[in-house]
């Protein structure tokens, strides 16, 4: 009896740790990619001390090469929620990866859809709405071209699904 629980605890005990302990590729450290941005020349300490810092980080291939890629949005330190959203493009020889987008927004939510694309979201103001209260939300998708992203047309939603702005 004990031999057969201890077999079951040897086998089960991997499946019990926590998510955080799995290997996670570095590119997709929180670290590894503000510091890739520094070095790009795309943030500053200075801004990360105000808050403008990395913020949501997708990880997985968009790119459709197989690699492990990381799509992320950047803080604005204030009320303007995440303004900045991007990939940067991992390799398989584990050189730098490369900033292949990097573009504005305003409160926006990333989340990957597959091999080849990731969508963004943000909100979309009436005259007169507060910061607070979007009517709706404006769902857009990233589609890779093999050396570049298009952006899809922009679909109406009228709430957020949460899956864009979980951490």
């Amino acid at each position: 009896m004990y031999r057969r629980c201890l077999a079951a605890v040897l086998v089960l005990a991997p499946l019990a740790l926590p998510g955080g302990a799995a290997a996670k590729p570095p590119l997709c450290a929180h670290d590894a990619v503000q510091q890739r941005l520094v070095d790009l020349g795309k943030l500053t300490p200075e801004g990360i001390e105000l808050g403008g810092d990395v913020d949501l980080i997708r990880c997985g291939d968009v790119t459709k090469d197989g690699d492990t890629d990381a799509v992320f949005t950047i803080a604005s330190g204030g009320t303007a929620g995440d303004i900045r959203f991007g990939v940067l493009r991992g390799s398989a020889d584990g050189s730098a990866p490369e900033l292949v987008l990097y573009k504005q927004g305003y409160k926006v939510g990333v989340a990957r859809r597959n091999r080849r694309s990731f969508e963004i979201i943000q909100p979309h103001y009436k005259a007169g709405e507060p910061n607070c209260c979007p009517s709706s939300f404006r769902k857009r998708r990233y589609t890779w071209r093999g050396d570049h992203f298009k952006a899809g047309k922009a679909k109406k939603l009228k709430h957020a699904p949460a899956t864009f702005y979980r951490p």
